[in-house]
């Protein structure tokens, strides 16, 4: 069999079911909403289902990298792409969770925190730093990898894991760009934030959908 028709199959496999979650998805969140307000407003709340669901999707995506650099190292390979996609899904896992809200005890506003950091506050400082130096340290490893993420990068984006994980990371950065604008298309009888986590619930999906694809191809 020749590798395109091999690709296209394996493209198929790779759209057909986020295809199909996306529309059940989409179905299910509309169907409550219709059905009963208040249910719909737990659902998409903050720590509600949708957002745990999110957690627990993206934390999947970050294990399913994280056994494939493994792989990668024991052919003595650098594994780089795969140990930075763990790490970005653990990343976003996190933030689903909001664990620095849940380890300060308040939101994380950036001039509150330079206050609290400047005042000296530990729990707040050791947060600074120990984000400091995780985003720091994934920056340098990227750079110095970086001829070989652009050279994995390529024929990535020519497979349907690849572009299916594209798709899911416009979203999500779209989402958090047009925040605002998204909560005020929703009704005022509607959860405001209905479409962000819709959206970013789908999202969280093709991540892992494309992880698993990857993971399983030949």
């Amino acid at each position: 069999m020749l590798s395109g028709e091999r690709r296209t199959r394996r493209g198929r496999s790779a759209y057909g079911p986020a295809a199909a979650l996306s529309v059940a998805t989409v179905a299910v969140v509309g169907a409550v909403t219709l059905v009963d307000g208040r249910l719909a407003e737990l659902l998409v709340s903050e720590h509600g289902p949708i957002e745990w669901l999110q957690v627990v999707l993206f934390a999947g995506a970050a294990l399913i990298s994280a056994q494939l650099a493994a792989l990668e190292w024991s052919e003595r390979r650098s594994g780089a792409p795969d140990l930075l996609f763990s790490a970005s899904f653990a990343l976003l896992a996190i933030s689903e969770m909001e664990l620095p809200r849940l380890l300060l005890g308040k939101s994380i506003r950036i001039r509150r925190l330079a206050r609290d950091v400047a005042a000296g506050l530990p729990r707040e400082s050791i947060f600074v730093l120990v984000t400091a130096v995780l985003v720091v340290g994934l920056g340098v490893y990227a750079l110095r990898h970086r001829a070989e993420l652009v050279a994995w990068g390529r024929p990535a984006l020519g497979t349907a894991w690849g572009r299916l994980l594209l798709l899911a990371a416009s979203i999500l950065v779209l989402t958090e760009l047009f925040e605002r604008p998204l909560n005020h298309l929703v009704g005022p009888d509607l959860p405001r934030s209905l479409l962000e986590e819709t959206l970013e619930l789908l999202a969280a999906l093709y991540c892992f959908l494309a992880l698993m694809q990857r993971r399983g191809r030949p």
